[in-house]
């Protein structure tokens, strides 16, 4: 953590070792969750401009991981910070690893995670990619929980045989393609963090 600096990224701090347990000391995100902002403000108070703004924000952060070929593998609306300005951060590199790190090891949220990730424990730049298509997801819910009619022991062989989130209520339709294309079962055909962001800073920009 000490060697990524990104606006986007939540900064550490600094460690304190020597104790029971290390404690890691970040900069302070007033704000709280993306999730629970989403879910205690919601419609009345959130805009289409923040919610662009929430996206590009999480995808600036996430091209940084990606031009430094590291995987995040747990993106998730909980797991970005607001701060007192409104600006997202990507948080929580408990689990990032190297591109090429053994994959190995640790539980992942199901209904957040590629399917190839679960099944193989195959975690690349675009299982995060993955994971920012139900991130977008979240941020057009208001903070819902994805696949919301589905048992959780079902998400999986339902995401095999075509089923996906359907588009929220006002959500713009270039947004939900994007979702789509963060979903398609080829990892290899997922967009990269990098053209997402630029599809998202062409939307911003005209955002009122």
């Amino acid at each position: 953590m000490t060697s990524l600096q990104h606006p986007n990224l939540v900064k550490l701090i600094g460690v304190v070792t020597g104790g029971p347990n290390i404690q890691i000391i970040t900069e302070y995100m007033a704000k709280g969750s993306l999730v629970e902002y989403l879910r205690t403000r919601g419609r009345t108070i959130i805009t289409n401009e923040d919610q662009i703004n929430f996206a590009s924000d999480t995808c600036r952060g996430m091209a940084y991981l990606e031009s430094k070929n590291l995987v995040h593998r747990d993106l998730a609306a909980r797991n970005v910070l607001i701060n007192e300005e409104g600006v997202a951060k990507v948080s929580d590199f408990g689990l990032a690893r190297p591109v090429d790190a053994n994959q190995d090891g640790g539980r992942f949220p199901i209904k957040w995670t590629a399917p190839e990730a679960l099944r193989e424990s195959k975690f690349t730049n675009k299982s995060d990619m993955w994971s920012f298509g139900i991130l977008l997801w979240e941020i057009y819910s208001f903070g819902r929980v994805p696949y919301p009619r589905i048992p959780l022991a079902d998400v999986v062989s339902y995401i095999e045989r075509g089923y996906r989130n359907e588009q929220p209520d006002g959500c713009p339709e270039e947004i939900y393609k994007i979702m789509q294309q963060a979903w398609n079962l080829d990892a290899k055909l997922r967009p990269t963090f990098d053209s997402v962001m630029h599809m998202l800073d062409r939307m911003r920009a005209t955002a009122v």
